[in-house]
């Protein structure tokens, strides 16, 4: 596992500590301002008079970041004259596609990733295909930012788990919670309920909502399946160490573990509870739609990541509501909280046929500069920082410290997708749509054996290609 054990570590100081902001580290391209104070920097080669540079800069729609993106324009130009910053942004379904044919057309500057995780290697290339992101560094489409002076601006540990053979070709921005939960405390507080400690507790919160008849229990945009379907990692999360997914994952890939076996039956009993209190019709509603239909007050849970907190604050700003981890089977023995899981989110990445690197590079330096990084994070809203040292004024996200003292890599990024499986052990299988208690065929004892069966033929089929 190419994860770092400070990287637990290093989150949970610089969320808890926030200590003074230090001065920003400038590019080679600027004169590095003294130590404490702001990074107002000149280009060493600004374009010549009249002329404007383009930085063309592609990202997925995410209103919050696009709006934050598009404030920070002038600014930019202001700091690097003659340089313009254009953005593009496309809907995240058809971002890597669009991603992938500006590259090809040679005309993006900066584009964006979501995370560097699970490559193929050695052990596993018989198995999983290589994803996107590493063909393109293997490949040398990607820029080496390691040695960039505005990395210094980042804490490495925190980066470690999106770094490629311990080199950064992308920067990202932030982690972001989403094994969490969102409640109303409106309603908690009539009900008498409390952020839960254990998984009877969740249920039994559950059962109380349900009791009352007032209120639904829980919601999702469970019509683009990955929303709801993201709570599988979340149940791992709960249910079993970082160390021990990573094993899980190596083994139902290689074979030596079925997802039949005893050891994940509880995966698929908590998947069938968790999903048989979600409202009538939850697998037709767009993920578009359940920010506001949570905001609407009258829900009292929301499965979905930390990034929808500004989504919903503005859908209803009156609106009171918290977000807790789901918990385990079992109280935690240190007497912390239940820990959220954290994934990597936004990343910069510049092409290495990128037209104009230079404008690119500026662009990394001046949004690195700690007064505008943590704007970024105040005024968005969702990440929790990848620089140390930053002082949050976002209430929502000094909130979530408590769960992020020991907070672990989700298992997305342990859980592998097998070459060529079937439709039930896609992504790794343990997907809530085939659950007979949302309208799907199967029970949880036949969806083990469906995602089981498909894993043997998948396996069979790779050592018939193999020639093994």
């Amino acid at each position: 596992m190419r994860l770092r054990k400070t990287f637990t570590i290093a989150l949970a100081i610089f969320l808890l500590l926030s200590l003074a902001a230090c001065g920003t580290p400038a590019s080679p391209a600027t004169e590095a301002p003294a130590q404490g104070g702001s990074a107002t920097a000149a280009p060493a080669n600004p374009a010549p008079a009249g002329e404007t540079k383009k930085v063309e800069l592609l990202t997925w729609t995410n209103e919050p970041t696009v709006l934050f993106l598009q404030s920070i324009q002038a600014g930019f130009t202001e700091a690097y004259p003659g340089f313009e910053l254009v953005i593009s942004n496309v809907p995240s379904g058809d971002h890597d596609s669009a991603r992938e044919t500006r590259v090809a057309a040679n005309n993006v500057d900066i584009i964006s990733f979501q995370t560097f995780a699970l490559p193929q290697e050695d052990w596993n290339k018989n198995f999983v295909d290589k994803p996107t992101w590493q063909q393109y560094i293997d490949d040398g489409l990607l820029l080496d930012l390691t040695d960039e002076a505005f990395m210094k601006n980042y804490s490495a540990d925190i980066l470690a788990g999106n770094a490629y053979k311990d080199r950064f070709y992308s920067i990202c921005q932030g982690t972001v919670a989403y094994t969490g939960v969102f409640y109303n405390k409106a309603i908690f507080a009539e009900l008498g309920l409390s952020e839960p400690k254990t998984w009877d507790e969740f249920i039994a919160i559950c059962e109380a909502v349900k009791a009352g008849g007032k209120y639904s229990v829980i919601t999702a945009g469970a019509a683009d399946n990955w929303p709801l379907n993201m709570f599988k990692n979340a149940i791992f999360n709960a249910m079993f160490t970082e160390e021990e997914s990573a094993k899980i994952g190596r083994k139902l890939l290689t074979g030596e573990l079925k997802h039949t076996d005893p050891s994940l039956a509880g995966i698929y009993a908590c998947m069938e509870q968790f999903a048989s209190y979600m409202e009538p019709g939850v697998a037709g509603i767009n993920y578009s739609d359940a920010p506001g239909r949570f905001a609407a007050g009258n829900m009292a849970m929301y499965a979905d990541g930390s990034w929808t907190a500004p989504t919903i604050e503005t859908a209803n700003p009156e609106l009171d509501f918290g977000y807790f981890s789901l918990p385990g089977l079992a109280a935690r023995d240190d007497g912390l909280q239940p820990q959220f899981g954290i994934k990597y989110d936004l990343s910069f990445s510049v092409p290495s046929n990128a037209p104009n690197k230079e404008g690119a590079l500026h662009f990394l330096e001046f949004f690195s500069r700690k007064e505008i990084y943590t704007s970024f994070l105040n005024s968005v809203g969702g990440f929790s920082p990848t620089q140390a040292d930053t002082t949050l004024e976002n209430a929502f996200l000094n909130s979530l410290a408590p769960g992020l003292q020991k907070p672990k890599l989700n298992p997305e990024f342990l859980i592998y997708g097998l070459k060529g499986v079937g439709e039930y052990g896609a992504n790794g299988g343990f997907s809530f749509f085939y659950l007979d208690v949302l309208g799907g065929p199967y029970t949880k004892e036949q969806l083990a054996q469906a995602a089981a069966d498909d894993y043997a033929t998948a396996l069979a089929s790779l050592s018939t290609l193999q020639g093994q």
